[in-house]
């Protein structure tokens, strides 16, 4: 059986389709990762190597902005 699930995304829908193509078949990959574990690692070395994703320097001053 087919569930349904909806969000409300602070980010535009046309930029959401513009960074990740069909927003729903992306949001269901990522919940199969999820709840297939695959992204557990297997010892903490394995977190070091994982790629982190780019950020722009606009991004990384809000990071350094006090709340």
């Amino acid at each position: 059986m087919t569930e349904t699930i909806t969000f409300r995304s602070r980010i535009p829908k046309r930029e959401l389709q513009k960074r990740f193509g069909n927003v729903s078949k992306t949001i269901n990959a990522l919940l199969e990762r999820e709840l297939a574990g695959e992204r557990k690692p297997a010892d903490w070395r394995d977190v070091l190597e994982t790629p982190r994703p780019k950020i722009t320097d606009e991004q990384w001053e809000r990071c350094l902005q006090p709340e």
